[in-house]
Parts: structure tokens; sequence; C-alpha cells
């Protein structure tokens, strides 16, 4: 199931929902492993298409980056200690700053990081860009699967003091917008 399709049986169940229906909606295939046995939950999904948005970043205008646009600026590799899964891992992504910079962002701004599951988190442009954050496309190598934490996420290295903001480590990540 790719994220549209994902994201389109959620809003049907909604929709359903809303209006007292009570048949029954497709639901994922049963999950391959529990919540308990990875530290990001959910179930598998199909990874995203090359040409498909992954990333929306609203600050006035809305700037649309696909999957393929994302790996290709990947070109910054990180080594940590991956707090969540406690396992040494690699990380290749593109600066966050790059980004932002791309999209118009304010240097004085504050944004929040939204994930498919509409977990939020924000803090200001400076306090991202002085802890060199990182979207990450890759880990090891490797397209990061969607049910561990994918297909983007940010992470921090283990010499910036956001490294143990573990509120700031939004995986799964859909879309940053101007904070209010």
């Amino acid at each position: 199931m790719t994220i549209t399709e994902l994201t389109r049986a959620a809003a049907l169940g909604a929709v359903l929902m809303l209006a007292g229906c009570s048949a029954p909606v497709a639901t994922p295939p049963a999950p391959a492993q529990t919540a308990e046995e990875s530290a990001y939950g959910g179930f598998p999904i199909d990874p995203p298409e090359a040409d498909e948005v992954v990333l929306s970043i609203e600050a006035g205008r809305t700037v649309d980056f696909t999957h393929a646009e994302l790996q290709e600026l990947a070109t910054v590799e990180i080594e940590v200690l991956e707090p969540f899964v406690d396992l040494q891992q690699s990380f290749t992504g593109v600066p966050l700053v790059d980004l932002l910079e791309i999209a118009g962002v304010p240097a004085d701004a504050r944004v929040e990081t939204v994930a498919l599951n509409d977990y939020r988190y924000a803090d200001t442009v400076a306090q991202w860009v002085d802890n060199d954050a990182l979207l990450a496309v890759f880990r090891d190598g490797e397209l990061i699967p969607m049910d561990q934490g994918g297909p983007i996420r940010i992470v921090f290295a283990e010499d910036s003091p956001a490294f143990d903001l573990l509120d700031a480590w939004n995986w799964s990540l859909r879309s940053i917008v101007l904070a209010d």
C-alpha cells in the first residue's frame, strides 16, 4: 500500500464514520511485526514511487519534493547510535537548512514538522540550523522502510545538543509548515 493509498483509505474511513455508516472499510494487511517489536510501530507499507511527493514545505507558498529529488540531494552522511533502536547506524540525507532555504523559509521563522501520523514538533529555524538537523533519506545505504520511520526522517549527529531531544527526531515526516 502506498502513502497515497493509505491516505485515501484513512480519509474514506473518516468520511464513513462522520456519516454514521457502519459499512466495513478495507483495512491494511495484518502487521508482520507488532508495535512492541518495532520502535516505530506500524505495519509494512510499499515505499513511495520515485515521482511521489514525500515532503511539502509551506511558507507562504508550497514547495514539494519528490522521493527521487530528495534521494538526489542526499549527500551528507552521519553515523549515530540511533536512540530508538539502540543500534549504530549510518544516515544519509539533506541538511534541513538547505531545504528550508530552497522553500524560502525566513531564518527568523518558527516551523512545525508534521509526520504522516500527524505527530508535530515545533521549533525555530535557528534551532534546526544550529543543531545541523539532517533530513535522512537513506539508512545504512538503503532507503528507509516506511514501517521503520521512513521514507524520510529528521536525525541529529551525536555531538549535536539536539541529539538527546528525542521529540525533534520526527520520523515518517510529511510536511514542514510555518508555526503560529
